[in-house]
């Protein structure tokens, strides 16, 4: 029964992140064509994000006492009904408000499935049940901004935001009919008795780590279109581009998955953001389309080796507090660097150049990665 539920999440969350991934590439160009600055781009990213970080912990403490299908529906639903609503925009505004909207629908879909994995895992298989299902995020973020480049080619933009909505529609039906019902208990003694943030101190360098990943990559993800488009690279190659550096981290997030162990977990989430944050730095250094794949390369081989760690480090803290509480608070943290990456490299394309973009979001992942180490080394075992 886990193995069978396992499989239908993650084909669940592929289907629903491959229509997240189809609009990726397009949104940039899209904004700028209503008239957005790159400090609007920016924000409409991170709203997104910004969304999820007021839902998230709200949605997760109500997971903790409720229905996790019921819940997982309702995101899944109104994702759908969402998406259509970029057809309609005619304003930058416009699409800063559907942003909004949008990631509050799926706060309700992505922490709800990590709980069901989390509290189906078997014992010891942690780390292959969150590398399984994190190869099927990465896989369907991977395929869409590749799809979702084609198909603004050859069917035109409006035709990509109404595929986000069938995919997402898809998934709604599909757990509808087939997920079965589960209700979190609970677990640890404290898990009822601690409120507030406090109960969520001990996850710190954990958060932290999630938040700076989550820096890089969007300013990878919002911007990297943009640099594209100033070396002369099409919307289909750099549609490509994050394409492979998702599949890259997708593919072997399961294999990763199976080497985590309680000795060498720490190493492999600093080994794993340094060597994202240092492709992230050189990224601007290329001209040739060969070296910014071998870039997208290397910066997926470093989410792969860090995330399955720390979702299991996640896991291991929702025994504790609950574990949609963990599990939404750990998305929270993601889509705090998700805010901060678009809003800080918006304000340094317009004050500075699109080549210290990438610059700076590296050089801040570098400091970030240094104080995750200071911070888990003085974190009792």
């Amino acid at each position: 029964m886990p193995g069978r539920i396992l499989i239908l999440l993650s084909g669940i969350t592929f289907v629903v992140l491959l229509g997240v991934g189809i609009v990726v590439p397009i949104l940039p160009s899209y904004a700028r064509d209503m008239g957005a600055s790159a400090t609007q781009v920016g924000i409409m990213f991170s709203s997104f994000s910004l969304a999820r970080i007021a839902c998230n912990p709200l949605v997760g403490f109500l997971a903790d006492r409720s229905e996790l299908k019921r819940l997982m529906l309702v995101g899944l639903f109104l994702y759908s009904f969402i998406a259509l609503l970029y057809v309609f925009a005619d304003a930058p505004s416009q699409l800063i408000t559907i942003r909004l909207f949008q990631g509050a629908a799926s706060a309700f879909i992505l922490p709800m499935a990590m709980s069901y994995v989390a509290l189906i895992a078997r014992k010891g298989e942690e780390g292959l049940f969150m590398g399984t299902f994190n190869m099927s995020l990465f896989l369907g973020m991977g395929a869409g901004p590749l799809l979702g480049g084609l198909i603004t080619e050859h069917f035109g933009t409006r035709a990509s935001f109404c595929s986000l909505s069938l995919l997402a529609l898809i998934s709604a039906v599909t757990a509808l009919m087939l997920l079965p019902p589960l209700r979190p208990k609970p677990q640890g003694r404290d898990s009822g008795r601690e409120r507030g943030i406090a109960r969520f101190t001990p996850m710190g360098g954990l958060l932290l780590f999630r938040t700076i990943v989550a820096l890089g990559s969007g300013c990878l993800m919002s911007f990297l279109p943009l640099l594209g488009l100033a070396r002369g690279i099409s919307i289909a190659q750099v549609g490509f581009l994050i394409s492979v550096n998702v599949f890259v981290s997708g593919i072997l997030q399961r294999w990763f998955g199976t080497l985590v162990s309680d000795r060498n977990r720490y190493f492999l989430i600093v080994a794993g953001s340094l060597i994202s944050a240092l492709a992230l730095t050189s990224l601007p250094l290329h001209h040739d389309f060969l070296l910014f794949l071998l870039v997208s390369v290397l910066m997926g081989l470093g989410s792969a080796m860090s995330l399955p760690a720390a979702s299991v480090m996640a896991m291991e803290h929702g025994r504790t507090v609950g574990m949609a509480s963990a599990m939404s608070v750990f998305e929270a943290s993601r889509d705090v660097g998700m805010v901060l990456g678009p809003l800080l490299a918006g304000a340094v394309m317009d004050t500075l150049s699109i080549d210290m973009v990438f610059y700076v979001g590296g050089m801040v992942s570098l400091a970030g990665t240094a104080v995750f180490t200071v911070l888990e080394r003085k974190r009792p075992s």
